[in-house]
């Protein structure tokens, strides 16, 4: 397979098109604890409320790849859905072992070859930046207290890349870990971010009480890493084993969300981040509620992205995408006969705030609140995110990029 990526316009990544640049194998990493302590005293209060949003990447897309559906992806193996459960703060009982759903839980389907569970399921993807049809949502800000589990487990990404400090969204998903997009750790271009901290149910008021925590190494998938392609844009980060304020793991502190891999692509979720550029000011946890409406191919093969409603702005990256959201509050069980909300480990990340789609004059400097016409700009009430998968038949997966920081001695 091949993949890569121009880039177009001003700033970052504010078009992509797909050219032939052989990506590698495998995820790659950066970071050292050098790094991880300037983290921790580069950012200064006022570097802080300067940072920019890192803007979401708008990709190419054409007439043709709108007509038609996603390639087909016959011969790959069965894919199993699995999840690995949340865990409270300091809860003594919580295992991270992985856990197959069978045919009972409303979340899955039979097993299937991966293609077919990433086919639209329920809407018809628009054709036309306008009126769409866009997947139904609803957005509010997420209520008081944010330091409540599990809203306790999304943040404030702050970084440096290409020279410039950026904000982005991410959330904690084991000890020391965290799940964000890949364009918020490296530009798609074979340079990595650096300067990475994160604050945790940020604020404006000092950060938050709880404080940030820095990085000490990332994890981003090969294909986004060398060749900008938009479904693989994940990574994970290890964060250091004490923050600027507490003395104490991140996931002990905030607790840790589960995740999910190898679902229909037909999910209600729940997605949260701290969207900066308007009307949003970053200053607050934004939610939506939408469910993944349709798929796209932007590049034809492997992976496959999903698409829910959404209008979140930059600064949203990164934030996750989560299913069986509790709110912290215990569930009751349902009445269609699966076992799903008797299970206690809920709140799985499924997805990150990755990209949106554009149909020609996709210029970098629109409002993306400013609504396209009928045959040109941005889909601007969308949001996508490269599934969240596992097998043995391809080496950047979700879950072999997260494996990778899980491994890291800081999760002990």
């Amino acid at each position: 397979m091949r993949y890569s990526k121009a880039i177009i316009g001003v700033g970052l990544w504010s078009v992509v098109t797909i050219t032939n640049v052989q990506a590698q194998d495998g995820p790659v990493s950066e970071g050292t604890a050098g790094q991880a302590q300037a983290a921790a005293s580069y950012w200064t209060p006022e570097r802080m409320a300067n940072a920019k949003p890192m803007p979401t990447p708008t990709v190419n897309v054409t007439s043709l790849s709108l007509a038609f559906p996603p390639a087909s992806q016959e011969g790959n193996e069965l894919a199993v859905p699995g999840y690995v459960p949340g865990c409270r703060p300091n809860a003594s009982n919580c295992s991270p072992t992985a856990r197959t759903l069978s045919s009972q839980d409303a979340l899955s389907s039979e097993s299937a070859a991966p293609g077919d569970l990433l086919q639209p399921m329920h809407g018809t993807k628009p054709t036309n930046p306008l009126s769409g049809p866009y997947g139904p949502f609803q957005r509010w800000r997420e209520a008081s207290p944010i330091t409540a589990y599990p809203k306790s487990t999304v943040g404030k990404l702050f970084f440096t890349l290409n020279g410039q400090d950026f904000t982005c969204s991410a959330s904690v998903i084991g000890r020391s870990t965290l799940i964000t997009a890949g364009h918020c750790s490296s530009d798609g271009d074979q340079t990595f971010a650096d300067n990475q901290l994160f604050c945790p149910s940020f604020n404006v008021v000092a950060d938050s009480m709880r404080g940030c925590w820095s990085v000490v190494i990332s994890w981003v998938s090969g294909p986004w890493h060398f060749s900008g392609d938009p479904d693989y844009d994940y990574a994970c980060l290890v964060t250091a084993t004490v923050g600027t304020k507490i003395p104490n793991k991140i996931g002990n502190v905030t607790g840790t969300l589960g995740r999910a891999w190898n679902l229909a692509s037909s999910q209600a979720e729940r997605t949260f981040g701290y969207p900066a550029a308007a009307p949003f000011t970053g200053r607050t946890l934004q939610t939506t509620a939408s469910t993944e409406w349709y798929t796209h191919d932007f590049i034809a093969g492997n992976q496959i992205s999903k698409i829910i409603g959404s209008d979140l702005t930059g600064g949203s990256s990164g934030g996750p995408w989560i299913l069986g959201w509790t709110g912290g509050l215990a569930e009751t069980v349902d009445t269609d006969g699966s076992n799903f909300a008797t299970d206690p480990g809920t709140n799985w990340v499924n997805g990150v705030n990755s990209h949106k789609r554009c149909l020609v004059r996709c210029s970098p400097n629109t409002n993306p609140q400013t609504p396209p016409t009928t045959t040109s700009g941005t889909f601007w009430q969308e949001m996508t995110s490269p599934p969240f998968r596992s097998s043995t038949t391809d080496l950047n997966e979700s879950e072999d990029v997260i494996r990778l920081c899980l491994a890291h001695a800081n999760n002990n």
